[in-house]
């Protein structure tokens, strides 16, 4: 009778031992560190003339990456510049009007004009008057006539031309001025951004992943040049099977070991996917009893320079309610 309570003992221990195992092993699970990565490249195109960095190197944010030949980039710059301060010139000149000594020497030319019209008014009157007592020739009324007709055409002409002066430019041709002149300052604008645009610059602290292309080539705007990964943010992803569904919450706290040291960092689940998929094959588990697995990601709270992008991890979690 004693031998069976030993029996019975014993095997309740291994019993409890397994239940024991198998709820740490069930909390256990496999993912791969996910980083984000920013394909970079020029808002312009040109000749890559430098690339600082190689693959490998760590860069800050704002840290200058590569750069473009930006030699016709300025001459464009240069050349907008240079019409802008014409074009300026031009607007001061149609709002200030004419010049005074412009518009004096219309005057002076309109009185003289006006002068030599009368005279030729003089003459044509009296010799009216001769041509009806017919004391004088048609032919030479008509060239008396044919002088006061040009008098008064050049005097019309110079009181025209002394109205325009005195009175300015019209406010029509100041405005289009005007507009122009702010067309082309947006224009300058524009130039003033794609010569920025040949300056290549980190968007944010990370490692340089790839090298897309090398100093000398020729790239097109918004071409891939460098590809960056950031390392402000680390993910987890892994999967998990149905049954976990209402034990792992967004939220949830988790330790987190890789297989390269026994660190351990410390994880929270961020996001929990609503679409079952088939297991992927990369997925490492202990227990594959369904095909059908939920898709989950946790952020590292703590990271260091020994997280690595695809590098294999195994989560805990010590919160999992039965």
């Amino acid at each position: 009778m004693k031998n069976l309570l030993y029996i019975t003992t014993f095997f309740s221990i291994i019993l409890i031992f397994n239940g024991c195992t198998k709820d740490k092993q069930e909390n256990k699970f496999y993912g791969n560190v996910d980083v984000r990565t920013v394909s970079l490249g020029f808002r312009v195109s040109g000749k890559i003339e430098k690339i600082f960095f190689d693959e490998g190197n760590v860069v800050k944010k704002g840290q200058v990456l590569a750069v473009l030949d930006d030699s016709l980039y300025k001459q464009n710059l240069n050349n907008i510049s240079a019409q802008i301060k014409a074009q300026e010139s031009n607007v001061i000149k149609l709002k200030n009007g004419y010049r005074k000594e412009d518009i004096n020497k219309a005057k002076a030319t309109l009185a003289q004009r006006k002068v030599a019209m009368k005279k030729a008014k003089i003459d044509l009157e009296r010799n009216t008057k001769l041509l009806q007592k017919k004391s004088i020739s048609q032919q030479k009324y008509d060239d008396i006539k044919l002088v006061y007709d040009n008098a008064k055409a050049l005097y019309d002409y110079a009181k025209s031309s002394y109205n325009l002066l005195k009175n300015g430019y019209r406010k029509e041709d100041i405005d289009t001025a005007s507009a122009k002149l702010q067309s082309l300052k947006a224009q300058k604008q524009i130039k003033q951004i794609n010569l920025n645009d040949t300056i290549l610059k980190a968007p944010t602290n990370g490692t340089i992943l790839t090298r897309i292309h090398e100093e000398g080539s020729i790239v097109n705007a918004s071409t891939p040049v460098i590809q960056l990964a950031k390392s402000d943010e680390y993910w987890i992803r892994s999967y998990m099977s149905e049954k976990y569904l209402g034990k792992i919450k967004p939220g949830m706290k988790a330790t987190v070991y890789t297989d390269s040291s026994n660190k351990k960092y410390h994880a929270t689940v961020s996001f929990i996917s609503a679409v079952a998929e088939f297991t992927p094959k990369s997925v490492q588990t202990e227990d594959l009893r369904t095909d059908l697995v939920y898709r989950f990601r946790l952020i590292l709270n703590d990271y260091d320079d020994k997280i690595r992008q695809g590098m294999p991890v195994t989560i805990k979690f010590d919160n999992i309610n039965e």
